[in-house]
């Protein structure tokens, strides 16, 4: 950390008289490592700072108050001189940025966070090794490989500094992996996968391979896509993370304010006569193995877990300090990590009778906004009631809004970074775009 290039932009904004500001730096030490198979193709590393300062200035106009800010980025190389041009520059340019006014009223907190995570009990290059055995780990199968993996972890630092008296510090990892696997049947085919995680969990990564072999395996089976029409569908893996954060975006107090959302605070989101599971989410700023896990954001508001739906009713918006003056309520600050619960129906009894099971999409979408959802299927089960084929081919659509006041969740969790919540989603009479 070098605090005193920090202290050398607050006394450049002292002296240029800005009276509101906030000065973030961040810093990131790196490893990085490139496979094709299992033979190391090459590694590298970074040790960067990177500098912002964003400059607030209140007026009116036209008897309307307005708070205009303007961010700059300041680099470590730069002068005293070239640093006041810039922060001059910014100051001009809130003349121009006519935010409806709010008060930023996070004020006199000094604090050093402690690092959570178990990536701190060793030097990063250190975890490379152990984070590139655990992924090919199973990588021992006839027919299929992993056929190239991309491994990445950060140490990170940030301070926030601003002219309410705020001078917050904190420590964090996040880790990446990016790999394909192939299998070869008849035909080779390949599929992608990324995880993300602040803690280093061996049975994690070694899992997450293990499966994505397996899903080749099935992938390289799959004999077509299904017939055209309307089916109940089982969602499992990530479009679960993808279709439960419709919630989490519509709670947003940027969102509520923009009138892309109208929940208000005690609202039902799934309606009145819900015959399937109800959604409880819980915000949690701490969740264990998150890379999004902070003590305070950006704002430095300081996060606290937070009830945002109990049995389908808005408790809270998520809600920055601007956003939620807007709305009159207390903010949360940004909190990242989402959890919610898990359902009434184990996996295996969700799939009971006909149904189809959807995992890997070659790009699943959901539209907060609207609620709108698809993707082209890559592969997925067709169960008749007796036999399971795999499928691939063909893409699935709807709308949330149909489907919520009767959808079921299972009772099994699983984390996808910043998402800790049900395995698997059942929605029903869902339509199918097939042969």
């Amino acid at each position: 950390m070098n605090s005193n290039f920090s202290n050398i932009i607050e006394d450049v904004l002292k002296e240029c008289k800005i009276s509101q500001y906030k000065i973030i730096e961040t810093g990131t030490v790196s490893c990085e490592m490139f496979f094709i198979k299992k033979a190391l193709d090459l590694s590298r590393g970074k040790d960067v700072t990177h500098y912002t300062v964003t400059v607030y200035k209140d007026f009116e106009d036209n008897g309307k108050k307005y708070k205009g800010s303007s961010l700059v980025k300041i680099h470590p190389t730069m002068n005293r001189d070239e640093i006041k041009s810039a922060i001059l520059d910014a100051a001009l340019a809130c003349n121009f940025i006519k935010n409806e006014y709010y008060e930023i009223n996070v004020k006199n907190i000094k604090k050093k966070y402690p690092c959570q995570s178990n990536f701190k009990e060793n030097d990063i290059c250190h975890w490379m090794g152990d984070m590139s055995r655990a992924l090919y780990k199973n990588d021992n199968k006839e027919k299929g490989w992993i056929n190239s993996s991309e491994i990445f972890l950060n140490k990170t630092y940030t301070r926030i500094i601003t002219s309410n008296g705020v001078d917050e510090y904190f420590e964090g990892y996040d880790a990446m992996i990016e790999f394909v696997t192939n299998w070869k049947e008849k035909e080779e085919i390949e599929l992608y996968k990324s995880i993300k995680f602040s803690d280093f969990d061996e049975n994690l990564i070694s899992n997450a391979s293990d499966e994505m072999l397996y899903l080749s395996e099935q992938r390289a089976k799959a004999y077509g896509s299904l017939n055209s029409g309307n089916y109940d569908v089982i969602f499992t893996g990530s479009p679960v993370e993808t279709l439960l954060s419709y919630y989490y975006d519509k709670a947003k107090a940027e969102s509520v304010y923009n009138g892309t959302s109208s929940l208000k605070l005690g609202d039902n989101v799934q309606g009145d006569n819900v015959t399937g599971d109800k959604i409880s989410i819980i915000l949690d700023p701490e969740l264990k193995g998150s890379t999004l896990s902070t003590p305070c954001d950006s704002d430095g508001v300081l996060l606290k877990k937070t009830c945002l739906y109990e049995s389908g009713i808005l408790k809270s918006y998520i809600g920055d300090i601007r956003h939620s003056y807007y709305l009159g309520v207390e903010p949360t600050g940004n909190i990242m990590n989402y959890v919610v619960s898990p359902g009434s129906q184990s996996y295996n009894d969700l799939k009971n009778g006909k149904y189809v099971e959807l995992t890997a999409f070659s790009d699943f979408q959901m539209d907060p906004i609207t609620g709108d959802f698809g993707g082209e299927i890559r592969l997925g089960w067709y169960h008749d009631g007796n036999s399971t084929t795999p499928i691939t081919g063909g893409s699935v659509s709807g709308n949330m809004k149909d489907f919520h006041s009767n959808m079921i969740l299972s009772s099994e969790v699983q984390q996808i970074n910043n998402f800790k919540g049900p395995k698997a989603l059942k929605i029903f009479n869902v339509s199918i775009a097939g042969k």
